[in-house]
């Protein structure tokens, strides 16, 4: 009910809307927390050996927890700005999108293959502190779930002495943690890749097919260089062969124009007294001297 509307605003009860938030965020929330806990008890990881530094992690690993770290400084703005439905959202966001479908899923042959070494570890360590983090930010509109989650948690690997989630310490951000230019390159690979399978979807070309290769347009050397340095992570996202970089003399794009009449139809308005949106047909006479 909270990610649904301010809690001031007036909501009309929908147990479908119910339905949905526990399928779609509590249940990947505890289906991630599944995928954790059976690989932890099989590997025996109680978080008693050393931190790993975040700086000596695979860069999969620095990007969630930079994310992570974004995440804690939006939600304790919200918190304290009174806007747990922003709150709600941007948690729901991050354990969707970032922590399951893209963290979790790119990340699971470090969990059920090779040896209990540093790099699985560093793994079980950042997918844990994601985990009781995303439960101390929602302990205040979920309490009991988050409560539960926390002492599941930290009762395998009594890592803090509280009771109860609600006793924890709230998270505090670590600016050394965020990394603007990782988040930029990961979320470009997600939108690309997302893209890239909405094309398959729709040409009705399955995943498994592999394509000799995509191209996508790049607007600056900037761009260019980032989406070069996740290329392998792309290719191996949607099965192509090569990334193909276009800029504008490529030949190959072709740009098309169209008006945002809801902003232009107010100012034309303003300076020639015509209204696109309410006469058509006015519109349609004085077309060419708008041009």
């Amino acid at each position: 009910m909270i990610s649904n509307a301010n809690p001031w605003d007036n909501l009309k009860f929908d147990i479908e809307g119910i339905a949905e938030v526990r399928r779609k965020f509590f249940g990947t929330l505890y289906n991630t927390y599944s995928f954790f806990s059976l690989y932890a008890n099989i590997d025996g990881f109680t978080y008693a050996e050393a931190e790993i530094p975040l700086n000596e992690r695979p860069e999969i690993d620095q990007w969630i927890i930079s994310e992570l770290n974004t995440l804690i400084k939006d939600v304790d703005a919200f918190y304290a700005d009174y806007e747990p439905t922003k709150a709600t959202r941007a948690i729901t966001d991050f354990v969707q999108e970032n922590l399951s479908n893209w963290y979790v899923r790119l990340c699971r042959r470090r969990f059920w293959k090779g040896d209990y070494a540093q790099d699985k570890i560093a793994a079980y360590q950042t997918l844990y502190t994601c985990l009781i983090t995303v439960a101390k930010l929602s302990a205040p509109v979920a309490p009991f779930f988050m409560d539960k989650l926390y002492r599941d948690l930290t009762k395998a690997t009594n890592s803090e002495a509280f009771e109860s989630v609600h006793l924890a310490k709230f998270p505090e951000f670590v600016e050394n943690f965020v990394n603007k230019s990782l988040e930029s390159k990961m979320q470009k690979a997600q939108t690309i890749s997302s893209l890239v399978l909405s094309l398959r979807k729709k040409e009705m070309i399955k995943v498994r097919q592999p394509l000799q290769k995509v191209m996508i347009p790049v607007l600056d050397e900037q761009q260019r260089t980032e989406i070069e340095a996740i290329s392998d992570l792309i290719k191996a996202e949607v099965n192509v062969k090569e990334v193909a970089l276009l800029d504008d003399a490529s030949g190959v794009l072709v740009k098309q124009i169209k008006p945002n009449f809801k902003a232009l139809g107010p100012a034309f308005w303003q300076r020639y007294g015509i209204d696109f949106q309410r006469d058509t047909k006015l519109y349609a006479r004085t077309d060419r001297t708008a041009r």
